[in-house]
């Protein structure tokens, strides 16, 4: 099992099935993997990487003391793992890194595996489209994250 900080369209049931499907590899049925809402410290949200798929800027953590951005903690399986992997293009587009997050009981966790743009790939903040900005605040809404959390969402710029 691997602890997995999703932060982005991977909290999207819909999204991570469309992908699943065009892709042939098993459903990830992210209610079944004990998520739990949690805070990324000292880092912020950014888009700073344009996704040709996506057509537009594509959500990043940047390492920003002070800020932190909201998430779902999932246990993964092996399987489900390599599908995230597939999806974020790790290695060459997304990098694997160990993160700690906190629970909103206040409970530590570490060694959670999430994911941030490889250096090479980075760019200035790079509008998301309103369709990947919607289908991330649909996943936050759908897990719970807090009122204040989705309307910082709602507040980024998005293109079309």
């Amino acid at each position: 099992m691997v602890l997995y900080f999703a932060y982005g369209s991977n909290m999207n049931q819909e999204d991570l099935n469309d992908y699943c499907r065009k892709k042939g590899r098993p459903l990830i049925h992210l209610a079944s993997r004990s998520p739990k809402v949690c805070l990324l410290r000292d880092f912020r949200l950014d888009f700073n990487y344009y996704s040709p798929s996506r057509r537009g800027g594509t959500a990043n953590i940047e390492p920003t003391r002070g800020e932190q951005v909201e998430g779902v903690l999932f246990n993964l399986n092996n399987v489900d793992k390599d599908t995230i992997d597939d999806k974020e293009g790790a290695p060459s587009y997304y990098r694997e890194i160990l993160v700690s997050v906190v629970l909103r009981n206040d409970t530590k966790i570490e060694n959670v595996t999430t994911y941030t743009v490889c250096e090479d790939k980075k760019r200035e903040f790079t509008p998301p489209t309103r369709k990947y900005k919607q289908i991330i605040i649909d996943g936050a809404k759908a897990f719970g994250l807090s009122e204040e959390w989705i309307k910082k969402l709602e507040k980024i710029p998005s293109k079309n």
